[in-house]
């Protein structure tokens, strides 16, 4: 196999990868229960009022 055909192959298969994705994520989906969608926003809900640890602050460097 030609070695630039080997160094072009990614281009093609990552196009066809992101058509691929893309008609995939666009798909319509069925109807959702009412019971599951409000359980998912609580969950949602309760993910996003959940206390955020504080960043943990970095020792200065020594001096040598």
């Amino acid at each position: 196999m030609p070695a630039w055909l080997i160094w072009l192959s990614p281009v093609p298969l990552a196009t066809l990868g992101a058509i691929a994705w893309t008609s995939w994520s666009s798909r319509t989906r069925g109807p959702v229960e009412a019971i599951d969608s409000v359980e998912a926003y609580d969950r949602f809900r309760q993910a996003m009022t959940a206390p955020v640890p504080a960043p943990r602050a970095d020792k200065p460097a020594k001096a040598r």
